[in-house]
C-alpha cells in the first residue's frame, strides 16, 4: 500500500492524463467525456476535487484508488464510468452525468451486532427478505443504467456468505467494482480469498474507536474490535483493497483519541478511512439526538481531514473520505438519490441515502427503473442545503410515533420534503 501526494503522485497523474487521450479520440465509446462544457466538464471536476481536498492517491497492487466513489484505475469499470459521464461530478442532475457513483445494496437483515448507530435498525431480522435471484436481477438493472461501485451490505453480509459468492459470480465485474461492508464478523482468510476469486475488489470494515471496550460497546458485540482488526488482515492477505468505515463519536473526538485512531489505522496500512458523521436515523432515530455532532466536533474532523489529505506531515497516512465535508452546501451539495449514491435496504425499499429513511418504492413490488424515476423527479438535482436527514429527523420521528413504519413512504412525508427545496 502506498499513499501518494504532491511530487510522489506526479507520475500517476501524468499517466492518467495521457490515458485520457483514448477518451478524447474515441468519441463513439466515450460521448460524455468532456474537458469543459459550460462549467460541467473535467476542468470543473478538478477544481471541485481541490476544493474538497481529495488530493491523495492510494496505490495497491499496481492499481490506483482516487476515492470511494470511482472504480480503481486502470480498469474496464473505470472506462465504463467515463463513458457514462462519471467524471463530470459537477454536472450531477444534468444529462452530462448519467453515471451513479455508488449503490449500497443490503443483502441481508441478519446481524449478530446491535450497533448504536445502525441505519438498518428497523429492518433487522432473522429471515431473508430478498431472494438471491432478485438481488442478481437488481444488480444487472443497475449496471445497465451505469453504476461505478456496488456495495454489498446488510445487516452482516458474511452471514449470507454463500449467496454473496453466487451474486459476485453472476455479476459483471467489468462494469462495476464490487465492495463489501462488514463488521468483520466471521471473516476468515479462506473466505476472503473466495470473495477475491469471485471478483470482490474492496472491503470496508467497520471500526470506530482505538479502545476495544469502547468500540465493542458502540458496536453492541463483545470482541468486535478484535474481529474488525482480524478481518482487515485477512482481506489484505487475500489481495482485497481495504478501507475502514468509522462513525466518529463525541467521546472519540473530544478526548483527542481521534488522532491516535488515525495513527492506528495508518499503521495497519489500510487504504482509506471513511468518516461517517452520526445521523438521526436507524437506532439513533428512536432515541435522542445526543449522538449528533455539534459544530466544534465537526470542526475538529474538518481540520483533521484537510491535514491528512494535504499536509506533508500526514503524507504516509491513508486517504480520508469525509462525505459530510464533500457534500456540504458550499461544495457539491447533498448527492443523494443517485446524483452520487442511493440505498436499497434489506427489505427492498429504495431510499435516497442510507441516512434518510424515506422509501420511494420496493423492488419486490415495483420496477426499479420506475422507482428510480420517481425518486429523481422528487430530487432532480443535488441539494445545497443542510443535510436532509438532519432537517427531516423530527418529522420522520413524528410519523414513526404516529404508527407509520420505517422507512417512511415518500407519500407520507412529501409535504415536508418539498419544504427542503425552498430557499
Amino acid at each position: 500500500m502506498r499513499y501518494l501526494s504532491g511530487i510522489s503522485a506526479l507520475p500517476v497523474r501524468i499517466r492518467f492524463r495521457l490515458s485520457m487521450l483514448k477518451y478524447l479520440i474515441n468519441r463513439t465509446h466515450y460521448p460524455l467525456f468532456t474537458i469543459n462544457s459550460s462549467g460541467k466538464g473535467l476542468r470543473e471536476t478538478k477544481e471541485m476535487l481541490h476544493r474538497i481536498k481529495m488530493c491523495k492517491i492510494v496505490q495497491y497492487r499496481r492499481k490506483s484508488y482516487f476515492s470511494l466513489s470511482v472504480p480503481h484505475w486502470p480498469s474496464r469499470a473505470f472506462d465504463s464510468m467515463v463513458a457514462n459521464g462519471g467524471l463530470n461530478i459537477t454536472a450531477a442532475g444534468t444529462p452530462l452525468k448519467k453515471q451513479i457513483d455508488t449503490v449500497i445494496l443490503a443483502v441481508t437483515p441478519r446481524c449478530q451486532y446491535r450497533c448504536v448507530h445502525c441505519y438498518e435498525h428497523f429492518n433487522l431480522s432473522d429471515h431473508e427478505k430478498i431472494p438471491v435471484a432478485k438481488l442478481i436481477e437488481t444488480i444487472c438493472r443497475l449496471q445497465k443504467h451505469g453504476v461505478s461501485i456496488i456495495t454489498l451490505s446488510g445487516g452482516e453480509p458474511m452471514l449470507r456468505f454463500d449467496d454473496v459468492i453466487t451474486i459476485l459470480n453472476a455479476s459483471d465485474k467489468r462494469a462495476s467494482d464490487f465492495h463489501i461492508h462488514t463488521s468483520g464478523y466471521d471473516v476468515t482468510l479462506a473466505k476472503a480469498c473466495m470473495l477475491r476469486k469471485a471478483g470482490l475488489q474492496a472491503a470496508g470494515i467497520g471500526l470506530d474507536d482505538i479502545h476495544a471496550s469502547r468500540n465493542d460497546t458502540f458496536r453492541g458485540y463483545k470482541g468486535a474490535f478484535l474481529l474488525a482488526k482480524k478481518a482487515i488482515k485477512c482481506f489484505q492477505e487475500a489481495g482485497v483493497f481495504t478501507y475502514v468505515n468509522t462513525c466518529p463519536t463525541k467521546e472519540l473526538i473530544r478526548s483527542g483519541d481521534i488522532y491516535r485512531f488515525i495513527e492506528m489505522i495508518g499503521a495497519m496500512k489500510v487504504g482509506i478511512i471513511r468518516l461517517l458523521e452520526p445521523r438521526p436515523c436507524g437506532a439513533f432515530l428512536s432515541g435522542t439526538s445526543d449522538g449528533v455532532l455539534d459544530e466544534e466536533d465537526k470542526d475538529v474532523l474538518r481540520k483533521l481531514y484537510i491535514a491528512c489529505n494535504t499536509s506533508v506531515s500526514y503524507r504516509d497516512y491513508p486517504l480520508i473520505c469525509y462525505d459530510a465535508f464533500a457534500e456540504a452546501p458550499e461544495n457539491m451539495g447533498c448527492m443523494m438519490a443517485g446524483h452520487s449514491h442511493f440505498y436499497i435496504n434489506s427489505s427492498g425499499d429504495v431510499q435516497p441515502c442510507v441516512f434518510l429513511p424515506v422509501s420511494f418504492g420496493n423492488i419486490m413490488q415495483q420496477d426499479l427503473q420506475i422507482i428510480f424515476q420517481k425518486m429523481r423527479e422528487a430530487i432532480p438535482a443535488p441539494m445545497h442545503t443542510i443535510c436532509p436527514s438532519l432537517q427531516l429527523s423530527q418529522a420522520i420521528r413524528n410519523k414513526m410515533n404516529g404508527g407509520i413504519a420505517i422507512p417512511v413512504p415518500y407519500s407520507a412525508i412529501k409535504q415536508e420534503f418539498e419544504l427542503l427545496k425552498q430557499p
